[in-house]
């Protein structure tokens, strides 16, 4: 094996006199069928709903627990200078709408980044005989036959949502962070590959199977990682499950409001009648205007912490 960087090139077959591996060695899957493809869909939403204990969370919170979170997520997240400033101009009822379902997507896009991480792992299940929970950058583990290559390989893949959660100076890490994952392997028995798996289009566009496979290079040329590539969309689902990533996307449509439903749209008027409340509650409201005090909403998103001796003097 030749050298490159401080890893060694892996002996798979390539494309031509560059880095990319041979297209052959990745056929399309036969299209699973539609109840495959749903049953892999439920069971990624059900894990990324899980705790670690193994528990399923519920989806669904009642009026009280979403204000008690925007109460929360008001008074840990707002800027002291431009929050304050923001609130005291809009109407109370309106505050709950703008601050609370911005919150819940960005909850929301949370976890569908670890939907998509073990929707690769439930797909590939489907078709391939060894598919494992990764271990740290690596989130799935597999091992394949190749055609026309007889070891096969052993596949180390990070599954990332889009390709903004890893570019510019991270993704050079990632792939180090795969290759140590393969050198530190005790248990490995054929040639591997890193693989940053992208499962949402770049920039609202699936291009087709071969070009949305890749390997990444730096600016003057050199790849970050001759034994890692970028797959994305395009690629991904056709190669672990034999359908196209539309048809993957729709029934994740068919079933996303089960597991991740928009709780704060659902109970908005309630909602913003309750949080309005809650904010006179806490003398946070002007009687004059009726709306934010902003020095009152300053001094409540920025109070100051007790020392210990404070601390104490107040307990006696």
């Amino acid at each position: 094996m030749s050298k490159t960087g401080k890893y060694n090139l892996q002996p798979y077959p390539r494309q031509g006199s560059g880095y990319l591996a041979d297209d052959r060695l990745f056929p399309r899957a036969d299209p699973i069928s539609g109840e495959k493809l749903a049953f892999a869909v439920k069971s990624a939403f059900e894990r990324a709903l899980k705790t670690k204990k193994g528990e399923i969370t519920s989806p669904n919170f009642p009026p009280a627990r979403l204000i008690g979170i925007c109460l929360k997520h008001l008074q840990e997240r707002s800027d002291p200078i431009l929050s304050p400033s923001f609130l005291s101009q809009c109407h109370l009822e309106e505050i709950f709408g703008m601050d609370a379902i911005a919150h819940e997507m960005q909850r929301h896009r949370m976890k569908i980044g670890n939907f998509y991480q073990f929707l690769v792992i439930e797909l590939m299940r489907s078709g391939f005989d060894r598919v494992y929970d990764g271990k740290r950058e690596g989130d799935v583990e597999a091992e394949i036959n190749t055609p026309s290559y007889k070891p096969g390989l052993r596949l180390y893949i990070s599954v990332k949502k889009s390709s903004d959660t890893v570019g510019g100076q991270d993704i050079g890490g990632v792939f180090n962070r795969l290759e140590t994952l393969a050198k530190q392997d005790k248990n490995l028995t054929r040639p591997y590959m890193g693989v940053v798996a992208v499962a949402t289009p770049q920039r609202g566009v699936i291009s087709d199977y071969s070009a949305s496979r890749f390997v990444r290079c730096k600016d003057d040329g050199s790849p970050y990682s001759a034994n890692c590539e970028v797959w994305h969309p395009g690629f991904i689902f056709p190669f672990v499950c034999g359908r196209q990533a539309y048809d993957v996307y729709r029934e994740a449509l068919k079933q996303v409001g089960d597991f991740f439903p928009f709780n704060t749209l659902v109970h908005r008027e309630k909602c913003s009648k309750m949080l309005a409340e809650e904010l006179k509650k806490l003398g946070l409201v002007s009687l004059e205007t009726g709306r934010i005090d902003p020095l009152r909403f300053q001094a409540f998103i920025s109070r100051q912490s007790l020392s210990n001796a404070e601390k104490s003097n107040d307990d006696q």
